[in-house]
C-alpha cells in the first residue's frame, strides 16, 4: 500500500478554536488549546479502543513535533478534551500579549496536529489498520493572519512551513506513528477574507437566512434580493475573534489591504473579564473555551438560572467592547467611503456580542450616511 498522501486544507487558527476543512470534506473545529506533557502514564489505546480513539482523534491526540514551526519540540502535547481535562499546564493564545500568531509555537502545533490527526483518520478509513511505517503527506494549505500581522509577517510565516518538512509523532498507540508533512504550497490570507469567499460560495440559500435576520432586527430592505447582496463589490467585514477584531475592506470586488485594519482587543478580553467576575461569585470557569461552550449550549431546566446569570455578566462586559468596536467601525467606514454597500459581521465572538453590537452598527450607518436612508 502507498504511504504517500495528499492533503488540501483550509485552516483558520483562531485564538479560541481551529476551524478546518480538508480535502473538501465537511468542516470541523477543535479548541485552540493543548496541554504541555512532561510525564505521562503511557496508557496507550488497546486493540478494542483503537477505532474509538481514531474516530475522535482530536479529543485524544498525544503528539510531539520536530519542525521549524515549534521552537520547543521536546515536550508532548495533549489536544482537545484530553488537553483541557488533564490537569496539566495548558498552552493557549494570550489575548493580551503582542505576539503574532506567525511567531507563536501554538500556531504551528495546531496546524501540524490537525493535519497529522486527519491523516491518521484518512489512512485508517481506507486500510482498516494503523500505519506500520512512516507516512509522507504532501500538503497544500490556506491559512489566515490578522491584517496587521499579515502585512508584517506573511512571507516569514510561509517560509517556516516550506523550509524543511515537519515530523509529527503520535503516541496514542502501542507503537508510535510518524507522519512527515511536506508543504508544497502555503497561501496566507487576512482574517475575514475567507469568510467573504465562504459567503459567496454558499450563495443564495445562506443569504436568504441572513436577510431574514436583518429584516427581523432592523431594516425592511424592500425590493432587495439575496442576489443584490451577493453581487455587491464594495464590502466591509467585521471579523470578531478572541484575540483581535479585523475589518477587511473590499473595493471593486478585491481586498483593499490599505483600508483594511486590525483592531485590538478581541472578544477574548470580554470573556476574561467576565470569568474574573464569575469566579468571585462562586462560578469559576477554567478557560475562555469553557465559558464560550457553556453559553453556546442550550440551557437545561436544571441550569437555566445559572445560564441566565452568566449570560448577563458576559453581556454587561460586552457593552463597552461593542461601543468601542462601533467607533472603530465608523472610522473604517469613513475610509471605505460612501461607495460601500454591505457590512458583514462574523467570527467566533459574533454570536455572543450580536444583540449588543447590531443596534450600535445600525446607528453608526444611519448617522454617517443619513442622506442614504432618508
Amino acid at each position: 500500500m502507498s504511504n504517500d498522501i495528499t492533503m488540501l486544507a483550509g485552516l483558520d487558527i483562531g485564538n479560541g478554536y481551529v476551524k478546518a476543512k480538508i480535502n473538501g470534506e465537511k468542516a470541523f473545529d477543535l479548541p485552540s488549546i493543548v496541554a504541555c506533557v512532561t510525564s505521562t502514564h503511557e496508557m496507550n489505546a488497546n486493540d478494542d479502543d483503537v477505532v474509538g480513539v481514531v474516530n475522535d482523534i482530536f479529543n485524544h491526540l498525544d503528539a510531539s513535533f520536530d519542525s521549524p514551526l515549534v521552537e520547543a519540540p521536546s515536550s508532548r502535547r495533549f489536544f482537545g478534551r484530553r488537553g483541557t481535562t488533564a490537569g496539566m499546564s495548558v498552552q493557549e493564545f494570550d489575548v493580551y500579549a503582542p505576539i503574532s500568531k506567525a511567531n507563536n509555537d501554538l500556531s504551528g502545533i495546531l496546524v501540524l496536529g490537525t493535519l497529522a490527526g486527519r491523516t491518521l483518520q484518512y489512512f485508517f478509513e481506507r486500510h482498516g489498520v494503523l500505519p506500520a511505517e512512516q507516512l509522507v503527506v504532501h500538503c497544500r494549505i490556506a491559512l489566515a493572519l490578522p491584517i496587521n500581522e499579515f502585512k508584517r509577517y506573511r512571507d516569514a510565516y510561509v517560509a517556516k512551513f516550506k523550509k524543511v518538512s515537519s515530523l509529527v509523532t503520535i503516541h496514542n498507540f502501542e507503537a508510535s506513528i510518524r507522519i512527515e508533512l511536506v508543504f508544497d504550497n502555503v497561501q496566507v490570507f487576512v482574517e475575514g477574507q475567507a469568510a467573504q469567499y465562504g459567503i459567496k460560495i454558499e450563495g443564495e440559500p445562506l443569504m436568504e437566512k441572513m436577510l431574514a435576520d436583518v429584516r427581523k432586527r432592523s431594516e425592511p430592505l424592500e425590493g432587495i434580493t439575496p442576489r443584490d447582496f451577493l453581487d455587491a463589490k464594495n464590502v466591509v467585514g467585521i471579523d470578531i475573534g478572541e484575540g483581535t477584531t479585523n475589518f477587511p475592506v473590499f473595493s471593486d470586488g478585491k481586498l483593499n489591504i490599505d483600508a483594511s485594519v486590525t483592531y485590538n482587543p478581541g472578544f477574548g478580553q470580554v470573556l476574561t473579564r467576565a470569568m474574573d467576575r464569575l469566579a468571585d461569585m462562586g462560578m469559576p470557569f477554567h478557560s475562555r473555551k469553557d465559558i464560550t461552550e457553556f453559553l453556546l449550549a442550550k440551557p437545561t431546566a436544571l441550569n437555566r438560572k445559572k445560564y441566565e446569570r452568566i449570560k448577563m455578566i458576559v453581556t454587561e462586559e460586552a457593552v463597552p467592547f461593542a461601543q468601542d468596536l462601533s467607533m472603530e467601525f465608523a472610522r473604517v467606514l469613513n475610509r471605505a467611503g460612501v461607495r460601500n454597500d454591505v457590512v458583514y459581521v462574523y467570527g467566533g465572538g459574533a454570536t455572543l456580542v450580536k444583540d449588543v453590537l447590531q443596534p450600535l452598527l445600525a446607528k453608526t450607518i444611519h448617522r454617517d450616511f443619513e442622506d442614504v436612508f432618508t
